[in-house]
């Protein structure tokens, strides 16, 4: 089978942050992480770009998202905290997709990650995959292709990098450029 991607971006409202986090933090991921087919799970927030807050979860396939177990803890079956805080979020986009590159690779250790670099290019006429992966110098890249055709690039960066260092190794002025590009740290929690 072949690995697959579960990337959410949001942004709650600054009076809620604290209460997202925790809901985060103690509900939200973990619940997540137990589930059949999840692999790992990671939060990251956003130094340049737009929305503030991204999780992703590695997935043996797309499958695990379509499992019972999954479905018993999504949608309206979803906590009280949850049905509370997803509707206050702003910019919520939940992507499912199929890794394309490198195979069977998970994402390195969120404590080995100084920077991670996402862009989205949205059902490309020709495939990038070869061109971003020439780019990606010093970077360990994974390529995921979501449900309707979209290529988005994961760039793992073990040192800080700016938005404008990543850019050219994430082929984002090749290609037509990406409709999106943002650019995380690791996220940690603060006592």
């Amino acid at each position: 089978m072949t690995k697959a991607l579960l990337l959410v971006m949001m942004e709650p409202p600054s009076s809620m942050e604290a209460e997202f986090n925790d809901w985060y933090d103690t509900e939200h991921l973990p619940q997540r992480c137990a589930l059949p087919g999840f692999e790992s799970g990671s939060r990251w927030v956003c130094l340049s770009g737009w929305p503030r807050w991204l999780a992703i979860y590695d997935m043996a396939s797309l499958e695990a998202v379509r499992t019972p177990d999954y479905a018993a803890v999504s949608g309206t079956n979803s906590t009280p905290w949850s049905r509370r805080v997803l509707p206050a979020t702003l910019g919520r986009r939940r992507v499912v997709a199929e890794q394309v590159h490198p195979g069977a690779a998970l994402a390195p250790p969120q404590d080995t990650v100084a920077r991670l670099a996402l862009a989205y290019f949205p059902r490309p006429d020709a495939d990038p995959a070869a061109p971003l992966l020439r780019a990606a110098q010093g970077a360990s890249l994974r390529l995921f292709r979501d449900t309707e055709g979209g290529l988005w690039s994961l760039a793992s960066f073990p040192h800080p990098v700016s938005i404008d260092e990543a850019a050219p190794l994430m082929g984002v002025s090749t290609n037509g450029g990406a409709k999106m590009f943002n650019l995380y740290a690791p996220y940690v929690r603060l006592a």
